[in-house]
This record gives C-alpha cells, sequence and structure tokens, in this order.
C-alpha cells in the first residue's frame, strides 16, 4: 500500500481501488443509509406499481365514467327522441282530431248557409214576384189613370176646339174619319192601311186656317204629357191626309210636355198646344 499524506491522494487511491472505497464507504456510511438506494429502488418499484395501479384504476374509472355517461346520454336520447315522437303523434292525432270536427263544423255550417240561401231564394223570388205583380198593377193603374185622363183631355177638345184654336181656325168643328174622306178631292180616297193608321187618332178638326183662309184638317193628338211618339203620330197621321190633297196641320196636345217631344216638334213642324195655349205654331203640310 503506498504512503497517503494528503487528501487528495486518499481521493485519488480510493478511486483507483474499489474494494478499499467499498470498505471504507461501510465504515463512515450508517447501515441506514448504505441502504437508502436499495430502498429508493423499492420505494420507486412500490410507487410506479401503485402509480400504475392508480392509473390503471383511473383509466378504468374514466373509462366506467365515459361508459355510463354514454349510456345516460343515450338513454336520455332515447327517451327524448321517445318523448318527442309521442308528442308530435298525440299533436298529430289531436289535429286530426281537430280537423275532424272542423270538416263537420264547416259541412253543417255550409249546409246551414245552403238552407238559408235556398230560404232566402224563395223568400227573393216572393219578393220579385210581389214587386212585379205591384208593378204590374201600379202601371195599370198609372195607364187606367193615364188614359182616364187622356179621354177626359179629349172630350174638353171636342166641346171647346173653337174656343181652343180660334187663334188659328175659324169655323172649327169636328169631324169623323168618314167624313174626313167625304172632304178630300174628287177621286182620292184612303187605302185600308191608311184607314187603319188614321183610325187611331184622337181628333180631327176641320176649318179656315187665319193665316191664309184655306180650308185645312188638323191631325190631333190627345195625351196628358206629350211625349215624343205623340209629336211623330201626330206628323205622320197629317202627311196621309196631306198626299191626298186636303190640306193638314199636326197637333200634339196635352197637359205636360217633355224636353224630347218640344225638340221633335221643333224638327217636324209639329204645333204643340200645352196646358191651354200653344207653345209651337202649327205648320200647314
Amino acid at each position: 500500500m503506498p504512503i497517503i499524506e494528503t487528501v487528495e491522494q486518499l481521493a485519488e487511491f480510493l478511486e483507483q481501488n474499489d474494494e478499499w472505497r467499498r470498505k471504507l464507504f461501510a465504515i463512515l456510511v450508517p447501515r441506514s443509509l448504505q441502504r437508502m438506494p436499495e430502498d429508493m429502488n423499492e420505494f420507486r418499484e412500490e410507487t410506479r406499481a401503485e402509480f400504475k395501479a392508480v392509473r390503471q384504476e383511473m383509466r378504468e374509472g374514466f373509462e366506467r365514467v365515459d361508459r355510463e355517461m354514454r349510456e345516460g346520454f343515450e338513454r336520455v336520447d332515447r327517451e327524448m327522441r321517445e318523448g318527442f315522437e309521442r308528442v308530435d303523434r298525440e299533436m298529430r292525432e289531436g289535429f286530426e282530431r281537430v280537423d275532424r270536427e272542423f270538416d263537420k263544423v264547416r259541412q253543417e255550417m255550409r249546409e246551414g248557409f245552403e238552407r238559408v240561401d235556398r230560404e232566402f231564394d224563395k223568400v227573393r223570388q216572393e219578393m220579385r214576384e210581389g214587386f212585379e205583380r205591384q208593378g204590374a198593377q201600379i202601371k195599370k193603374n198609372t195607364d187606367d189613370i193615364a188614359e182616364l185622363k187622356g179621354l177626359s183631355l179629349e172630350t174638353k177638345f171636342r166641346n171647346q176646339a173653337g174656343s181652343w184654336f180660334s187663334m188659328y181656325l175659324k169655323k172649327v168643328r169636328v169631324v169623323l174619319l168618314t167624313d174626313l174622306e167625304e172632304l178630300l178631292p174628287e177621286g182620292q180616297t184612303f187605302t185600308e192601311q191608311e184607314v187603319q193608321s188614321l183610325s187611331n187618332t184622337d181628333l180631327f178638326l176641320f176649318g179656315v186656317d187665319k193665316r191664309d183662309g184655306r180650308q185645312c184638317v188638323y191631325v190631333v193628338e190627345v195625351s196628358w204629357v206629350v211625349d215624343v211618339g205623340d209629336v211623330e203620330r201626330a206628323v205622320q197621321r197629317a202627311q196621309i191626309v196631306a198626299q191626298h190633297g186636303l190640306p193638314a196641320a199636326a197637333v200634339a196636345a196635352g197637359r205636360e210636355l217633355t224636353e224630347g217631344a218640344r225638340e221633335r216638334a221643333q224638327q217636324l213642324g209639329c204645333g204643340l198646344w200645352i196646358n191651354g195655349q200653344f207653345q209651337a205654331e202649327p205648320m200647314i203640310i
């Protein structure tokens, strides 16, 4: 063994001699510290095993929790899906039931409206027929009244023609259609069609026209309200008489006058005797 005088020499010797180093370590280090590496290794192995076991338990726990959560979610999802399907089915059945009830109510309402329409049509038809009967009766009454008024006015004309037409005629007399034919120039006579038209004339007045001294006939249509038709009939019948050589003038007489009749009389030269006075001069044809 070499002579060792310094710590450095001792350290170098121990570095080179494992056996001495072990013996010195066993002398200098307590047994408890000498076992520390082994204890540490055992502790490390135990810790590793425990950590592995804990990790395994945690993995199994996480897997169990994950499985339970997955199963729970699946169960909740299934229950929610079944619940939604049940609610949807119940709502669909409810709507179908409401639709059936509504269709029933709608059908009843339609039938009710149809009954009301039929009853209303019946009432409306009865009212229309009633109004038509009433209108026809009113028209008949109006026509009857107008005819009575016209006949009354025509009677007055027959009785007072001389004074009412004295402005234009003298020696006035009322003549019948048969008398009128005798006044025609020799060889002249009315045709059957002309007789039929003239026979509906209200009044024929024969006299001497004060304006030119000629004998003439006034063809008079009498109506309570003088209209265009009265004017045109008077002129058409006066023209028939004039065509056979007997001077004639048309006169429409009455109590009232339409504006259309006034304008038509001016166009055709028809006299207008309205409510006691002449409003248009009769023109000799």
